[in-house]
């Protein structure tokens, strides 16, 4: 079977066709397909002579001639349709293909260069032709296309889209930031979209981000009026680290272009405070609370300094007293200015998590949230809101109390993914408590749930459950193994460590001593000591390399060496050892994705 050049027509969408013959029409691709050509060619032939006027069928009839070996005749067809029809630019590329596919370049390259030459300075046929041979995969001459398109129409923007997706196919970073960058220019609502595509690129070379910034900054010498390329040089100088020089022009947009009002350095802080770079978001928080109460964005402000102080006491270890009160405090004072909305949802979930699992008020977290809820919230915040409800009477008895939250927002949240996370909250509540077979039979229904996490998470459940559950009839070391990390969830650290401590000295040989391994590893992170965390990893790959945990060891320990201990080149090896060793893993894609911000 010869390489098929031409794409079918869809014969049922075809007006012209479908009008004519459908079922004789539909017989002969059906002929066509079971490998009945020369049938298909002798009914093509018959349609012709019924309508000279068609042009779809000279390149149904080139198409089988071209598979049984009758080159010469495939194209006296096309030449046929192009004589007929001189713009129907299908049959001009199904012939250059043609030409290609039989090695007669010098009949190709004079096709092209006809065809460009006859090119209309009219937008639909440029896009027509240029977008047929995009359909081929021929990037060179679809780019050939629309740069002979731009000097028709007079407009060396034009076609922006389709030119920086052909170097996208090419690997033409350099021209994909110009290209994007005069989209830019010409229409500034094209910002957002820049930079999806652009993140898409970035996940996979971060060399491509050091290209586009070069180009953008010499797109900003000759354009420091244009408030969006200085928008887009903030994001730029965000995706290559460059903060210092991002709050820089931050400030002037404030300055410049935002009359003080603040917006993008507002959204630079809130990016900071996504990527725990504390210290910058610090920075733009002081120098928006700076404009006063009466500013555009003083209460978001205020939730982002209320999230960074939060972020930085539980990163703060030890914590002293005064750490606890001074945030009770803030909590408190923000609620006395600001009242329980849509907007200050996060700082409502931060106080209840708060209230209850720090400062040991459970009461008055669950009195706040219950408040909370009857505040025109949006489903989903509710919905959010009543899991950590639930979350609270799991942890202080009221596992009835808990149930019904669950269930609520089951029913509330059938529609999204917070009906899945109030489904493994159950099982998980479920294994906390130790009923160890029914927390086994939830996670085993939550596998196929269409949240990946929730999925992934509900498998590794599983599989702890069966690998251990026939050790011994009572369930002892999993129900002690639960208890920890029930503990740790509720940020009971000594709790945790106190129920591994009996587990290891109850039990000398147990197969969840590697879970206990990545546990405490897990809790020493917690309290910010990663040097003993980095022990119980190395620990546990040195003891159980081929037990279910060790990717996760891995991945735990190359993101220890490369955001805690700075240890890059370690960092590098042991994020690669997960793609070599562990090749199906569920922490692929994220060690992917860390290997290349290194």
């Amino acid at each position: 079977m010869r390489n098929i050049f031409f794409i079918l027509i869809f014969f049922l969408t075809c007006p012209c066709l479908y009008s004519q013959t459908p079922i004789e029409l539909e017989q002969a691709k059906m002929l066509k397909d079971k490998g009945e050509v020369n049938a298909a060619i002798d009914m093509y032939k018959e349609f012709i002579k019924q309508n000279k006027d068609n042009k779809e069928l000279y390149l149904l009839i080139s198409d089988c001639l071209f598979e049984i070996g009758e080159d010469k005749d495939a194209e006296t067809y096309l030449k046929k349709s192009i004589k007929l029809f001189p713009d129907y630019y299908k049959a001009k590329v199904a012939l250059y293909i043609l030409y290609e596919q039989t090695n007669q370049n010098n009949k190709k390259e004079k096709l092209l260069k006809n065809i460009l030459t006859s090119l209309k300075a009219n937008n639909s046929d440029i896009q027509s032709l240029g977008n047929e041979f995009i359909a081929k995969r021929h990037w060179a001459e679809a780019k050939q296309v629309f740069l002979k398109g731009r000097e028709l129409v007079f407009d060396n923007t034009a076609y922006s889209w389709q030119l920086s997706n052909i170097f996208l196919q090419e690997g033409d970073y350099q021209n994909i930031a110009k290209e994007y960058l005069i989209q830019l220019e010409n229409n500034p609502k094209s910002l957002k979209q820049i930079q999806t595509n652009l993140l898409g690129l970035f996940a996979n070379n971060n060399e491509i981000a050091n290209i586009i910034e070069k180009e953008w900054e010499t797109y900003w010498k000759k354009h420091k009026d244009n408030p969006y390329f200085a928008q887009f040089g903030v994001w730029l100088y965000n995706q290559t680290k460059q903060y210092d020089k991002s709050f820089e022009l931050a400030k002037q947009i404030d300055n410049k272009f935002e009359d003080g009002s603040g917006a993008t350095m507002l959204s630079f802080g809130e990016d900071m405070l996504n990527s725990t770079k504390l210290d910058y978001e610090l920075k733009s928080v002081n120098y928006m609370l700076k404009k006063g109460k009466d500013a555009v964005f003083y209460q978001r402000c205020k939730i982002l300094s209320l999230s960074l102080s939060y972020k930085q006491f539980i990163s703060k270890n030890p914590k002293t007293e005064k750490d606890f009160i001074t945030l009770e405090n803030d909590y408190n004072n923000f609620f006395k200015e600001f009242s329980y909305s849509k907007e200050t949802f996060e700082i409502i979930l931060q106080m209840g998590n708060f209230f209850a699992f720090y400062i040991n008020k459970p009461q008055e977290a669950v009195d706040m949230l219950e408040e909370a809820i009857n505040k025109g919230l949006s489903t989903n915040q509710k919905g959010e809101i009543k899991l950590l409800l639930a979350k609270i009477y799991n942890r202080y008895g009221d596992m009835w109390q808990a149930s019904l939250y669950c269930s609520q927002v089951e029913q509330d949240c059938r529609n999204n993914y917070l009906a899945d996370e109030a489904k493994l909250l159950k099982a998980l509540f479920s294994f906390y408590n130790n009923e160890i077979p029914w927390a086994l039979s939830q996670f085993k229904a939550l596998r196929s749930s269409t949240t990946k996490l929730i999925a992934n998470d509900a498998m590794s459940y599983s599989i702890l459950i069966e690998e251990n559950i026939d050790q011994d009839s009572t369930y002892n070391g999993l129900k002690l193994y639960a208890n920890a990390e029930r503990e740790l969830e509720y940020n009971n650290i000594e709790g945790a460590n106190a129920y591994l401590d009996t587990l290891t000295s109850s039990y000398l040989y147990h197969p969840l001593f590697d879970e206990v391994l990545l546990l405490r590893a897990k809790i020493n992170i917690s309290n910010n000591n990663f040097s003993k965390a980095k022990e119980y990893l190395d620990e546990l790959l040195k003891k159980y390399p081929y037990e279910l945990t060790a990717d996760d060891a891995l991945f735990t320990l190359g993101n220890i060496y490369l955001n805690q201990l700075n240890e890059k080149a370690l960092a590098k090896e042991t994020l690669e050892k997960i793609i070599l060793d562990y090749p199906n893993s569920i922490y692929v894609i994220e060690a992917r994705k860390l290997l290349n911000e290194l």
